[in-house]
C-alpha cells in the first residue's frame, strides 16, 4: 500500500464530489421519498455538493403534507433540515405545469428540463428514488 502524504489527503480533501439525488416517485403511501431526504441529510456530513431534484410525481413531495394521512414518514422535518444545511432544492419546471402545481410549501428553485439535464451531467454520482 503507497504511503499518502499530508499534501495528497488535503488535495483529496477538497476535491468535493458532485452528488445529485433524483426524487421521481410519489409520497403517497410510501416511505421512498423520507427515506431519500433522509439518506440526503446524511449526505451532508462528507465533503458534497449535494442537489436534490424533484421531478415527475416527485414533486409531490413538495407540497403540504401530514404523514399519516397519506401513509408516509416525516419530510417536512427533512426538508427544513436540508435547507437550513443549504443544500439544493430543485423542481423541474415541466413536471410542476405538467401536473398543474404552482403554489408549494418549500421555497424551490425550478429549474426546466435542459437545466436539470445539465446539472446531472455535471454530477459525479446520481442516486435515484
Amino acid at each position: 500500500m503507497a504511503a499518502h502524504s499530508a499534501g495528497d489527503r488535503i488535495a483529496e480533501h477538497r476535491h468535493m464530489k458532485h452528488v445529485a439525488v433524483v426524487i421521481r416517485q410519489t409520497p403517497f403511501n410510501t416511505c421512498r421519498n423520507s427515506e431519500a431526504l433522509r439518506m440526503t441529510v446524511g449526505l451532508t456530513l462528507a465533503d458534497h455538493s449535494i442537489a436534490v431534484i424533484f421531478r415527475d410525481d416527485g414533486v409531490y413531495t413538495l407540497l403540504p403534507t401530514q404523514p399519516a394521512l397519506i401513509g408516509s414518514l416525516e419530510i417536512d422535518k427533512h426538508l427544513e433540515t436540508l435547507q437550513l444545511l443549504n443544500v439544493r432544492l430543485i423542481a423541474e419546471r415541466e413536471s410542476l405545469i405538467e401536473r398543474h402545481l404552482s403554489h408549494l410549501k418549500w421555497d424551490v428553485e425550478r429549474l426546466g428540463q435542459r437545466e436539470v439535464v445539465q446539472l446531472l451531467g455535471e454530477s459525479d454520482a446520481i442516486i435515484c428514488f
